[in-house]
């Protein structure tokens, strides 16, 4: 029975993460313009990985200082 209940909310959630997808790409909206989206400029770039891993690089020079 807990397998079905965990198995329905995993079901919904994908779901409702398609859903909102193709909700966003459907009106445009996009995080950062990046090449997978409708509104992507030449000159946008994506840049989530490129702020963690600027902050990945800041917590270790700081735990090196210490």
């Amino acid at each position: 029975m807990a397998d079905l209940v965990i198995g329905t909310l995993v079901l919904l959630a994908v779901v409702l993460a398609i859903l909102k997808i193709r909700k966003d790409r459907k009106n445009g909206s996009c995080c950062s313009g990046c090449s997978g989206c409708s509104g992507h400029q030449s000159s946008a770039s994506c840049n989530a990985f490129e702020s963690f891993e600027e902050e990945a690089r800041e917590s270790l020079r700081k735990k090196n200082k210490s």
